[in-house]
This record gives C-alpha cells, structure tokens and sequence, in this order.
C-alpha cells in the first residue's frame, strides 16, 4: 500500500502541496479573525488557575528559547510553547467553536510556536492554521456525533481528532513532504488522548481541569509528531483505515472515509467556524443572551430579581453543569447560574468572569441561589428535526426559556439563537467588530491600549507580517 492510498496519506499530500495562494479569501480572513480571538484568550487567562499552572510547567525546564509563552516575557522550546499556549486559550472556554467541537485552542498553538521557532512569514502561519483546523474538523466529523439525534451523548467521545490538525499545522509550517506527513499525520493518531469528553461531564467531583480533552498535551503532541517526522521517525500510514483504525481506537460506532476527503481543497470547513460572546460551555450561551436581553431592556438590577428560572436543552443538565463547587476558574465555566449572577450585577465580559474575586464574591453566591433549571422541550424537538431529520452535522439553533421575577412581575424571554454560535443567522454572526472588542476586553488585561490596538492592526494583516516572532515579540507586557 502506498502512501497515497491511505487516507492519512491523502490528507498529507493536500496539507503538502497547498500553498497560501491557494487559500480562498474569506478562508484567509476567517483564520485571521480565529486567530485574534484565541490571542486575546491566551492573553486574558494567565491570571486564572489553569493559566497559571500552564505558564510555570512550561517556563520552569528552561531549555531554547524558541517561542514566546503568550502574555509572559518568556521564551521556550517549541513544544513546551505549543503546551503553555494550548492551555492558555483553552483556560476560559471563550474560544470559538469548529464543528464538530473545539478545535482551534488544540491545533493553533502548535503551528503558532513552530512559526515563532522558524521566523516564518504571517502567510505560513495563516496557512498552517487554516489547514490545521481542515484536517481536524473533518477527522472529527468522520467519527460519531458528540450529541445523538434522539437524546443523550455518545457512548464514547472526546476530542482525540484534534490531534491530526495539531500534527497537519506544525508540519505545514516545516514545510514538510507528503511522505514526512503522513509520518506526523501517522505518529500523532499515536499520541492522541483518550476520549474524556464524557468522564469530565458525568463526574464533575473529580475535580479535573482538562475538561473535554488536554489542549496542552494535544498541541505537544502536534509539534513532537512533526519534529520527530522531519527527523525520520517513521508513523503509522494506515492509522485512518480499516477495522483497526483509529475510529476504532477511540471507541467510535462509525467511520465516514467520505467525510474526511470530499471537496477537500475546495469545501472549507472553516468557513463554519463559530465564536463565543461569553467566557462559558457553548450551551449556556443562549440563556444568557436571552437573560441578560431581559436585564438591559427592563434596566433591572442584581437585587431586585426575585429569581430566575431557566428552560435550556437537557444536554446542560448533566451532572457537570449543576455542578457548583467552583474550586477553580474551569468550574464557573459549566454552571449557568454563575455565569447568569456575574450578568445581573454587570460585569464586564472578559477573562476576568472566572478569578477567584468573583467566585467568592458572597453577592454572586447569593443570586445563583435564585436560579433554577428545567428541559426544554423545545430544544429537544429542534435538536431531533436538525440532527435526524436534516441530518445536520451540528445544531443551529439552541432554543430557551428565561423567567424572571422581578418588581412584582414575571417578564419572559424565548431566544432560538445563541449570539456568535450560530452557522446560519447574520443577525447573531460576530462581526469583526465585535470580535475586535472582546480581543481588547480580554488582551487588555496584561497589554496596554497601544500595544492592543497595535497587536489588532497586525493580526487582522498578518498576510504581511514578514516574520512571526516579530508580531509575538509585541505581545508581551509591558
């Protein structure tokens, strides 16, 4: 069998022979707005628990100075960069959303360290990136749905696909052959984490900070499977295919080869990507707009809501979400009535909802003392009409319920949409714009305004960055 006819084998050819030109456009701008949100993530979240961990592991070894731990004046080697960074974005779950799941804090900062490491022009750094997310959303969409169309979740599921673009990305930026791919390629199905997606949900008491998969540990993985390629270590070429696969080492019912390689090149995944207007779980994002629509409209304050109570998609019901020990700053990222209290009292949205101020803040424990939660039907008739009868690959619409009691009133809010988490409707899309602002919320918490609006300028023109390391030089505190 050759390399070529293997699908790993097909994704490395096309991660190989594609250059920056070949990248269409709003593929380009996409990857740039991508990029600005994950910085200004990785930049908010130094401060909080699992940033902070993050930083000191990757910073303590010493070794080359090869690539910039983001919001520290620290340089490290590549792979210990690509970790510190992974974790850094992913620490707040304000990053954007690929379908079928996260994907951009695990493959990014691979490619990001490498770029560094390299003193490659913003084009490569672009290109590995957008790559990068193609090869893992559709390795991932290959696999089985994290939601099941009538119900529940999927028996096994995590995000151990990310590891192929986090592999796809690092070797793009080494400029790496076709066969040297499919080594990484091959090597990094090898590394990939066991699907956790599914423990962290059901058994919050375990404390963990990983969440859904290890980002950190992903992204390390990305950047040693390519080295280690461009080395000659030699990867398993048929990790994709046949009954041994890699759908079947990750406990998946199914395998779509088809979903892996149609319209590659010219259907970009990436174009789907979605982004997330509050630091919290994707399924608490349409309540809180619904909740704090309510609170704007009515001029309403913290003390003055009796209680709240919430109709959302049984999917946030699970033990994690009703989970509110909130020992660390990855516990408020999954517990809705935090995430609605930090609202009523009008904090602003950053990196900053998760410190340890707010959560021991005896005014916020008080006010999700008011919040219940309930099913919606709804959700669930939407969730089976677009999963099993549309056969959509990832719901669009995230419908809930908010009554609030206040003033001697009961004043109600149905929204179908989540702001930013959305494929189809403009109207709730984030515009660059809003996306320029939630960067600056978030980065201005180690950057001075110039410095933000100067690191904005850039990204948002990195196709004419001569050299990577130049912009992550500016990204540093002052």
């Amino acid at each position: 069998m050759t390399t070529t006819s293997t699908l790993s084998g097909e994704l490395a050819g096309f991660v190989a022979r594609t250059g920056f030109e070949d990248l269409p456009p709003d593929v380009v701008h996409e990857t740039k707005r991508v990029l600005l949100d994950v910085l200004g993530c990785a930049l908010g979240s130094g401060g909080l628990e699992k940033g902070r961990i993050a930083v000191e592991f990757a910073t303590a070894p010493g070794g080359r100075p090869e690539a910039t731990v983001l919001g520290t004046p620290h340089r490290v080697p590549a792979a210990l960069a690509a970790f510190a960074n992974a974790e850094l974005i992913h620490a707040t779950d304000h990053c954007p959303i690929l379908p079928p799941a996260h994907v951009s804090p695990f493959v990014t900062s691979p490619a990001l360290a490498l770029a560094e490491a390299e003193r490659a022009p913003g084009t490569t750094l672009v290109l590995a990136v957008a790559l990068a997310h193609e090869i893992a959303s559709r390795v991932g969409l290959a696999l089985d749905s994290m939601r099941v169309p009538t119900g529940g979740i999927a028996p096994s599921w995590g995000l151990s696909f990310d590891s192929f673009g986090a592999a796809a990305g690092a070797a793009a930026v080494l400029g790496l052959s076709p066969t040297a791919t499919t080594d990484a390629l091959g090597l990094a199905g090898y590394l990939a984490p066991v699907p956790s997606h599914n423990k962290f949900l059901a058994t919050p008491e375990g404390g963990g900070m990983a969440k859904y998969g290890p980002a950190g540990w992903t992204a390390q993985g990305g950047v040693t499977a390519a080295v280690l390629a461009r080395l000659g270590y030699q990867g398993d070429h048929t990790v994709l295919d046949g009954e041994h696969g890699f759908a079947t080492m990750v406990g998946s019912t199914q395998f779509d080869a088809g979903r892996v390689t149609d319209g590659l090149g010219e259907r970009w995944n990436l174009r789907r990507v979605m982004y997330k207007r509050w630091p919290c779980a994707g399924n608490l994002q349409s309540p809180l707009g619904a909740f704090t629509a309510l609170v704007d409209e009515h001029g309403l304050g913290a003390d003055e809501i009796e209680a709240v109570h919430v109709s959302n998609e049984a999917f946030a019901l699970q033990a994690r979400f009703l989970f509110d020990g909130l020992r660390h700053n990855v516990d408020t990222q999954t517990n809705l009535a935090y995430n609605l209290a930090l609202a009523a009292h009008r904090v602003p949205v950053s990196s900053a909802w998760q410190s340890a101020a707010h959560r021991e803040d005896p005014r916020v424990r008080a006010f999700m003392e008011k919040v219940t939660l309930e099913a919606y039907d709804r959700a669930e008739e939407t969730r089976e009409q677009e999963l099993a009868v549309e056969g959509r690959e990832y719901i669009e619409r995230r419908p809930c319920l908010v009554r609030v009691r206040a003033r001697g009133r009961e004043l109600t809010r149905a929204a179908d949409h989540a702001y930013w988490l959305t494929l189809e409707n403009e109207e709730y899309r984030a515009s660059d714009d809003d996306l320029v602002a939630k960067f600056r919320a978030n980065a201005g918490a180690c950057l001075s305004p110039a410095a933000t609006d100067r690191a904005v300028e850039r990204v948002l023109d990195l196709e004419h960055v001569e050299n990577v390391a130049d912009l992550l030089a500016e990204l540093v505190p002052g």
